[in-house]
């Protein structure tokens, strides 16, 4: 069995949603059976991957969002996204405890953010 590309599987997943359509469409032009196409699709589903997260690539880069913002990167595990400039995001490493630069495409946001605080000493 192949590995799909990550498009592969984008791809799969929106011609099986057009065929489960076509086939709903023309099912329930011939006859009362409702439902049947979108069982069949359900079995499907269950043996292809779904479909990725996006990656930065296909994301806007917004500050609000994204500054210090949580991303997987397959290198190197959850990194904190510090910016981004001409398709390359600055990223904090906690476990090296390192600023590196890699390209958008590479990073998966999680949704987690962190914020910084000020902290009292007493």
């Amino acid at each position: 069995m192949t590995n799909p590309t990550r498009q592969q599987v984008i791809n799969a997943h929106g011609a099986l949603s057009s065929l489960t359509r076509l086939a709903d469409n023309y099912l329930s032009s011939i006859s009362d059976e409702d439902g049947e196409a979108r069982q069949l699709r359900q079995f499907i589903l269950r043996v292809i991957p779904p479909i990725p997260q996006p990656t930065m690539a296909e994301v806007e880069w917004d500050d609000d969002k994204h500054y210090l913002a949580e991303a997987n990167y397959p290198y190197h595990g959850s990194v904190i996204m510090l910016s981004e400039k001409d398709g390359w995001i600055k990223y904090f490493d906690e476990r090296e405890r390192e600023v590196y630069d890699v390209l958008a495409r590479a990073l998966t946001p999680t949704g987690k953010c962190y914020t910084l605080t000020e902290v009292q000493d007493d």
